[in-house]
């Protein structure tokens, strides 16, 4: 591809109106260049600002050490001893954010996996880590060439759409868009999966998109696609160049997050962290406030907005796994679908479910990883929270 009929189709990106075949031709040509000055004209931000609104806080970064640590250290003790020649043992990498560090001393999804006995679960995941981060420190690639996992499991994007207010920039304050039913790039992606799904949330939600979120939706689709093509292919495209053979893959896409300033407070002594938990870690900021700041202040229309965000965030994650099977001709990148699990009193604070319901989506990870047959081919659904959103 030349470069000048890819700026064309970045900038068709960019105003969120690309064709599926402009698409899908920048997926085969697209480069880490190409990736961080998309995120910059995405931003507004030159590439600096971009790493500085991304960087981890040093208190943040101090705790994600000491919880990777502790789990690093068993680790090693656990693949001693042949750890490795019982093939229903598996060796796992971990990459993410705040589903699988969470930055207090509660349980999360990769507590509950690390407990198995034949997982062994080292940890690159940081509380708080953006995937631009994640992608750009390229941490897991000297993992992966060291200790060859059985499993990669990431987690991200959560904070690159809602960290330092960004998520501010993504609505479109007057309830009037249409950017969804102009994008080819959309309409496509919908509807990859089974799950349950409320056409009236969605459709409400869908109006306060702006094309700035389809685009960096797109970007992150370009993000995933470029780190699974390295990994299963070395960036080739042909799977007989990988180094990972029959490595499994398992990605995640989060549940409807309810915007939410309420401490907690209440008599409920078995959640006693609860308020000091959402205190610490800015409950509110995430999403209520930069909502607010934009205007939309309904309760109703929030809870909707994050609603499509999330539904069309899932969707896009189950498309990049399927990508992959018609690519290396098997069931490689898997989906945890985590939609509609949680429910309303179901979680921690704005974004971290609670600790039962993290060992819920862990269970699911869990079978997913012991190649535990899914109704649904490449996507693992956790069981549906009996509280409605």
């Amino acid at each position: 591809m030349t470069s000048a009929l890819k700026e064309v189709f970045i900038k068709e990106l960019l105003a969120n109106r690309i064709s599926l075949a402009g698409f899908h031709s920048l997926l085969a040509a697209v480069n880490e260049q190409d990736l961080s000055l998309i995120i910059q004209r995405i931003y507004d931000l030159n590439d600096t600002q971009v790493r500085k609104i991304a960087a981890l806080g040093p208190l943040m970064a101090k705790i994600d050490a000491v919880k990777n640590s502790q789990r690093n250290g068993k680790f090693l003790s656990k693949i001693k001893d042949g750890f490795r020649k019982n093939a229903s043992n598996k060796v796992i990498l971990v990459e993410g954010d705040s589903w699988f560090n969470y930055p207090i001393l509660l349980s999360d999804v990769i507590d509950w996996i690390g407990m198995e006995k034949n997982m062994a679960v080292y940890s690159l995941a940081s509380g708080g880590d953006w995937l631009l981060n994640m992608l750009s420190a390229r941490r897991y690639v000297e993992q992966l060439s060291t200790m060859h996992p059985d499993v990669f499991i990431i987690s991200g994007g959560g904070n690159d759409l809602v960290g330092s207010n960004r998520i501010a920039a993504m609505v479109d304050p007057k309830g009037e868009s249409d950017e969804f039913i102009n994008s080819p790039w959309a309409q496509g992606v919908m509807r990859k999966s089974k799950t349950e799904f409320d056409p009236h949330k969605f459709n409400r939600g869908l109006k306060f998109l702006s094309k700035d979120f389809f685009a960096l939706l797109m970007f992150f689709q370009l993000q995933y696609y470029t780190l699974f093509n390295g990994i299963l292919t070395s960036g080739t495209g042909n799977p007989a160049n990988g180094k990972f053979p029959n490595i499994k893959i398992i990605t995640q896409g989060y549940d409807y997050v309810i915007p939410s300033r309420k401490l907690g407070f209440g008599f409920k002594p078995w959640r006693w962290y609860m308020p000091f938990a959402r205190m610490f870690l800015g409950h509110g900021s995430w999403l209520k406030t930069p909502l607010d700041l934009r205007g939309i202040s309904d309760s109703n229309i929030q809870e909707d907005i994050m609603y499509s965000m999330i539904y069309l965030f899932n969707e896009m994650m189950i498309e990049t796994g399927q990508f992959f099977k018609e690519i290396v001709g098997y069931d490689c990148v898997f989906h945890i679908d985590s939609r509609g699990a949680i429910g309303r009193d179901g979680w921690t604070d704005e974004l971290h479910p609670l600790p039962e319901n993290f060992r819920k989506v862990g269970k699911v990870f869990i079978d997913c990883i012991n190649g535990v047959p899914s109704a649904n081919g490449l996507v693992y659904e956790v069981p549906p929270s009996i509280e409605k959103i």
